[in-house]
């Protein structure tokens, strides 16, 4: 009888280690779940914030939205905030006033969003000591921003310059055509 009494223990013990062992792993994976839930909150929050930067502060030329979307430690070129956001935003809608940004594709994760863009304009005005052309231009670009708190806090953005000097007649499609002509003419 002796052995039968002394494994009830052991039978008690194993059981209610095997209970705790699972409840302690429902609680970690509730812990898991509720981060993988906030991680995902962040991340759609993030892309809202992006999308409204480009569709209603952008597109409608709702600047006053930029202090909204723009945290003050954002580092422009020179500026810093929502003044450093648009500083070089400005000039391209001034000389392209019609000019609308299409979002083609954005990626979050975490505090990170990249977005892919194609933003369309006619040139009627001055850029960069360009006189208007009245060309049309679509260019793409892409950038990489870090928000926090739903706002902006750094961007790094990548266009095709070399395409949009071509579509404004400044540089030929085949620039080759220059390296050409400068070899002639040292010849």
């Amino acid at each position: 009888m002796k052995p039968a009494f002394t494994a009830l223990p052991l039978l008690w013990t194993l059981l209610f280690t095997a209970g705790l062992a699972h409840a302690q792993s429902a609680d970690n994976n509730k812990v898991k779940s509720k981060k993988k839930e906030l991680t995902m909150m962040t991340v759609q929050t993030n892309k809202a914030t992006m999308l409204k930067l480009f569709e209603e502060s952008l597109n409608r030329r709702n600047f006053e939205l930029l202090k909204d979307l723009i945290a003050d430690e954002y580092t422009g070129i020179r500026l810093k905030g929502a003044a450093g956001f648009s500083e070089p935003v400005m000039p391209l809608i001034k000389a392209f006033p019609d000019m609308q940004w299409t979002v083609d594709e954005m990626v979050g994760e975490g505090n990170k969003v990249t977005v892919r863009w194609t933003v369309r304009g006619t040139h009627t005005a001055s850029f960069n000591n360009l006189p208007p052309t009245g060309n049309k231009v679509a260019n793409t670009g892409i950038g990489f921003f870090e928000l926090k708190d739903g706002k902006i806090i750094s961007g790094l953005v990548q266009t095709d310059r070399l395409g949009f000097l071509q579509q404004l007649d400044v540089l030929p499609d085949d620039v080759n055509v220059i390296y050409a002509n400068a070899i002639k003419a040292l010849k």
